[in-house]
């Protein structure tokens, strides 16, 4: 806060917390009042009590999309993206339910939206804003089987023709379960791979194995959706020869 001279820092979801925060602009309510934020007083860095996590996300209003000039976000690009396309980000729920013990999460558990909600915007953004394409930007959309099928179905049972992408995992990356992810509109796959040696694997609680990642990439490309590939490089344990089978891995 020193080097940024921000006034306050939110914590964690900010609907509420800045909220709360216009409330402190309007002298309703001090800075100590509001939890899940920092703030300087007296050269001092003070620290709130934590802000509980929104259970029913349902319960959270669609972003306020005409505030925004869309004809600038919506020229995001994303893979497999052609020069027609048009594109926003979607958040299909928060959180994870694994626990990789590199990640950045500082929310536990997983909480989802229902399929219904997700196509409404879906439907909102293609018929105000011409969006083709739509980003998943859940930190893992892919959080099970049966989770990953249901916003499928939705997609192809309300017959929305949409282009999409997402963060997945090579543990559910099986050949039925991409096939629908194919017919419901899907075309990119961003995995998170980190490593290519098992006992690294295993040092990152990772919940994944070698023969995990080699059978999901295949199986991703033989749906016809592109993989993204993700490793990370120096984590516990690493040496020269664990990097270089990741080095070789993304080499095939």
């Amino acid at each position: 806060m020193r080097k940024t001279g921000a006034d306050v820092i939110v914590i964690g979801e900010g609907e509420n917390t800045a909220a709360e925060l216009c409330d402190v602009l309007s002298g309703i309510k001090n800075y100590s009042d509001v939890a899940g934020i920092a703030y300087r007083e007296n050269d001092k860095t003070i620290m709130t009590r934590p802000r509980e996590l929104i259970q029913d996300i349902e319960k959270i209003p669609m972003p306020a999309y005409d505030l925004f000039n869309i004809e600038h976000y919506r020229a995001l690009r994303m893979p497999h993206a052609s020069s027609t396309d048009f594109i926003m980000p979607v958040l299909s729920g928060r959180g994870c339910p694994f626990k990789c013990n590199f990640c950045y999460r500082m929310d536990k558990g997983f909480r989802a939206r229902s399929p219904e909600s997700i196509i409404e915007e879906i439907r909102f953004l293609q018929e105000n804003y011409g969006i083709t394409y739509i980003a998943f930007s859940d930190e893992l959309l892919m959080s099970s089987v049966q989770r990953t099928e249901e916003i499928c179905n939705a997609l192809i049972k309300a017959n929305v023709k949409i282009k999409w992408e997402c963060q997945g995992r090579l543990n559910y990356a099986k050949p039925g379960l991409l096939k629908l992810m194919k017919m419901s509109g899907c075309v990119f796959i961003n995995y998170g791979i980190e490593a290519f040696d098992n006992q690294i694997l295993r040092n990152m609680k990772k919940g994944l194995t070698t023969k995990q990642i080699v059978e999901g990439i295949e199986a991703t490309l033989d749906a016809g959706i592109s993989p993204g590939y993700n490793i990370i490089f120096g984590n516990i344990g690493e040496n020269f020869e664990t990097l270089k089978k990741g080095v070789d891995f993304l080499l095939k």
